[in-house]
């Protein structure tokens, strides 16, 4: 005889054929297993997966840091490097007293070159920074090959004069040109590195 499911109640389990009972338990077990996958092992796969995302981050995050202290004793050499080159660059500046020599010298190397100089004065400088900027005019007339060997000439001066702001005109019908140009040179308003006044 042979029953129809829908005919089962629960509370008649233990009445129900070994067969019936076995097929119950392997529905019971598979649906446990199921909803045990999806609550349980599905959300700690994802904290896992998290977790080796941590894990990448922070082994990155200390390779940097090693690399950074690796390179501790490579920034503190070129710091000194830099010190080093700053020295070299802040002998370059003229002191005051060395401004009437430095002027002198500009003077003897337009000379050097057969320019005829029309005005060579200092005007008031004005503070850059830790420095003092010192403008000097410079008006003066030659040839065209003259005006730039003496513009080559103050670049390599042991002093720094960088020249700004230039104007060539003719002065005649003849070669000559007339070179106006501001230079600068800069002084010390304090000598210690990056120092206020």
């Amino acid at each position: 005889m042979t029953a129809d499911w829908r005919d089962w109640e629960i509370d008649e389990i233990p009445e129900w054929s070994p067969v019936a009972q076995n097929i119950l338990l392997g529905v019971l077990a598979v649906t446990l297993f199921a909803a045990s996958i999806f609550f349980v092992l599905l959300p700690a796969q994802e904290e896992v997966n998290a977790a080796k995302q941590e894990e990448s981050l922070l082994r990155t995050q200390f390779r940097i840091k090693a690399e950074q202290v690796a390179a501790l004793p490579d920034v503190e050499e070129q710091v000194q490097e830099l010190q080093r080159y700053y020295a070299r660059l802040t002998q370059q500046l003229p002191a005051q007293d060395e401004l009437a020599l430095l002027l002198a010298g500009i003077n003897d190397t337009g000379l050097q070159y057969n320019l005829n100089f029309a005005r060579l004065n200092w005007r008031s400088g004005k503070r850059v920074g830790w420095l003092h900027q010192v403008p000097l005019e410079i008006e003066l007339n030659g040839s065209y090959r003259d005006i730039g060997q003496f513009s080559a000439a103050l670049a390599r001066l042991p002093r720094i004069v960088a020249l700004q702001d230039f104007t060539v005109s003719r002065v005649d019908k003849r070669s000559d040109l007339r070179f106006v140009v501001t230079a600068h040179t800069y002084r010390y308003e304090n000598r210690e590195f990056g120092g206020e006044q």
